[in-house]
Protein backbone atom coordinates (compact mmCIF):
# COMPACT_ATOMS: atom_id res chain seq x y z
CA UNK A 1 0.00 0.00 0.00
CA UNK A 2 1.22 3.48 -0.84
CA UNK A 3 0.80 6.20 1.76
CA UNK A 4 0.56 9.79 0.61
CA UNK A 5 2.12 9.54 -2.84
CA UNK A 6 3.85 12.92 -3.05
CA UNK A 7 5.79 12.82 0.25
CA UNK A 8 6.63 9.13 -0.23
CA UNK A 9 7.99 9.82 -3.72
CA UNK A 10 9.96 12.89 -2.61
CA UNK A 11 11.52 10.96 0.27
CA UNK A 12 12.36 8.04 -2.03
CA UNK A 13 14.07 10.32 -4.57
CA UNK A 14 16.08 12.09 -1.86
CA UNK A 15 17.12 8.77 -0.30
CA UNK A 16 18.21 7.29 -3.63
CA UNK A 17 20.24 10.43 -4.46
CA UNK A 18 21.94 10.28 -1.06
CA UNK A 19 22.66 6.57 -1.43
CA UNK A 20 24.18 7.12 -4.86
CA UNK A 21 26.36 9.93 -3.51
CA UNK A 22 27.49 7.87 -0.50
CA UNK A 23 26.13 10.66 1.69
CA UNK A 24 24.19 8.45 4.14
CA UNK A 25 25.69 6.41 6.95
CA UNK A 26 25.58 2.63 6.23
CA UNK A 27 22.27 2.32 8.11
CA UNK A 28 21.47 6.03 7.82
CA UNK A 29 18.22 7.54 6.68
CA UNK A 30 16.63 10.81 5.81
CA UNK A 31 13.19 11.72 7.11
CA UNK A 32 10.35 13.97 6.07
CA UNK A 33 8.11 15.60 8.63
CA UNK A 34 4.66 16.86 7.68
CA UNK A 35 2.93 18.44 10.65
CA UNK A 36 2.84 15.75 13.35
CA UNK A 37 3.71 12.76 11.14
CA UNK A 38 7.21 11.57 10.33
CA UNK A 39 7.93 9.59 7.15
CA UNK A 40 10.98 7.34 6.92
CA UNK A 41 12.14 4.20 5.11
CA UNK A 42 10.90 1.06 6.80
CA UNK A 43 12.92 -1.61 8.56
CA UNK A 44 15.24 -3.58 6.31
CA UNK A 45 14.81 -1.30 3.28
CA UNK A 46 17.88 -0.61 1.14
CA UNK A 47 18.50 3.07 0.42
CA UNK A 48 19.63 2.18 -3.12
CA UNK A 49 16.44 0.33 -4.11
CA UNK A 50 13.78 1.84 -1.88
CA UNK A 51 10.41 2.67 -3.43
CA UNK A 52 7.55 4.89 -2.24
CA UNK A 53 5.85 1.71 -1.04
CA UNK A 54 8.65 1.18 1.51
CA UNK A 55 7.85 4.36 3.46
CA UNK A 56 6.41 4.10 6.96
CA UNK A 57 4.67 6.82 8.93
CA UNK A 58 5.16 7.54 12.60
CA UNK A 59 3.38 9.87 14.98
CA UNK A 60 6.01 12.38 16.04
CA UNK A 61 4.52 13.02 19.47
CA UNK A 62 5.31 9.57 20.84
CA UNK A 63 6.92 7.56 18.02
CA UNK A 64 3.86 5.36 17.51
CA UNK A 65 3.89 3.70 14.07
CA UNK A 66 0.84 4.67 12.02
CA UNK A 67 1.67 2.51 9.02
CA UNK A 68 4.42 0.00 8.41
CA UNK A 69 7.32 -1.27 10.48
CA UNK A 70 9.76 1.50 11.39
CA UNK A 71 13.52 0.98 11.48
CA UNK A 72 15.14 -0.03 14.76
CA UNK A 73 16.79 3.38 15.19
CA UNK A 74 13.65 5.44 14.58
CA UNK A 75 13.77 6.89 18.10
CA UNK A 76 16.97 8.77 17.20
CA UNK A 77 15.23 10.47 14.29
CA UNK A 78 12.14 11.26 16.36
CA UNK A 79 14.39 12.80 19.03
CA UNK A 80 16.27 14.83 16.40
CA UNK A 81 12.96 16.24 15.14
CA UNK A 82 11.90 17.11 18.66
CA UNK A 83 15.22 18.92 19.21
CA UNK A 84 14.97 20.77 15.89
CA UNK A 85 11.31 21.72 16.01
CA UNK A 86 11.43 23.80 12.83
CA UNK A 87 13.10 21.08 10.78
CA UNK A 88 11.10 19.34 8.09
CA UNK A 89 13.87 16.84 7.54
CA UNK A 90 16.78 15.20 9.35
CA UNK A 91 19.31 12.74 8.02
CA UNK A 92 22.30 10.78 9.27
CA UNK A 93 25.29 11.57 7.10
CA UNK A 94 28.08 9.25 6.05
CA UNK A 95 30.12 10.59 8.99
CA UNK A 96 27.37 9.59 11.45
CA UNK A 97 26.31 13.16 12.21
CA UNK A 98 22.61 13.98 12.13
CA UNK A 99 21.82 17.04 10.02
CA UNK A 100 18.52 18.94 10.34
CA UNK A 101 17.11 21.37 7.77
CA UNK A 102 14.01 23.37 7.00
CA UNK A 103 13.17 21.23 3.97
CA UNK A 104 13.86 17.78 2.57
CA UNK A 105 15.84 19.22 -0.32
CA UNK A 106 17.90 21.42 1.98
CA UNK A 107 18.73 18.43 4.18
CA UNK A 108 19.64 16.24 1.21
CA UNK A 109 21.87 18.86 -0.41
CA UNK A 110 23.53 19.59 2.95
CA UNK A 111 24.32 15.88 3.39
CA UNK A 112 25.78 15.64 -0.13
CA UNK A 113 27.88 18.78 0.44
CA UNK A 114 29.07 17.40 3.79
CA UNK A 115 30.12 14.15 2.08
CA UNK A 116 32.05 16.12 -0.53
CA UNK A 117 33.65 18.36 2.09
CA UNK A 118 32.00 21.44 0.62
CA UNK A 119 29.83 24.11 2.19
CA UNK A 120 26.12 23.50 1.66
CA UNK A 121 24.31 25.53 -0.99
CA UNK A 122 22.84 28.85 -0.01
CA UNK A 123 19.10 29.43 -0.27
CA UNK A 124 19.46 31.10 -3.69
CA UNK A 125 21.20 28.10 -5.27
CA UNK A 126 19.40 25.28 -3.43
CA UNK A 127 16.93 24.49 -6.23
CA UNK A 128 19.65 24.56 -8.89
CA UNK A 129 21.82 22.15 -6.89
CA UNK A 130 18.82 19.89 -6.25
CA UNK A 131 17.89 19.80 -9.94
CA UNK A 132 21.48 18.88 -10.82
CA UNK A 133 21.44 16.03 -8.29
CA UNK A 134 18.13 14.73 -9.67
CA UNK A 135 19.36 14.97 -13.27
CA UNK A 136 22.58 13.12 -12.45
CA UNK A 137 20.65 10.41 -10.61
CA UNK A 138 18.21 9.99 -13.51
CA UNK A 139 21.04 9.70 -16.04
CA UNK A 140 22.81 7.08 -13.94
CA UNK A 141 19.61 5.04 -13.54
CA UNK A 142 19.55 5.53 -9.77
CA UNK A 143 15.91 6.64 -9.87
CA UNK A 144 14.51 3.69 -11.85
CA UNK A 145 11.54 2.45 -9.82
CA UNK A 146 11.58 5.47 -7.51
CA UNK A 147 8.24 6.74 -8.79
CA UNK A 148 4.99 4.87 -8.13
CA UNK A 149 3.86 5.22 -11.76
CA UNK A 150 7.08 3.76 -13.22
CA UNK A 151 6.35 0.72 -15.38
Amino acid sequence: MLIREQPATELTVATRILARAGALAPEGRITLRLHDVLYVAGRGVSSHTMTPYDIVSILLADGTPLFGVPPDDVDEYVAAHRDARGAESVGRGSDGVIVAALSLRACATALVARRRGEPGPDAASLERVWEELVADARISGALIGAFPNDP
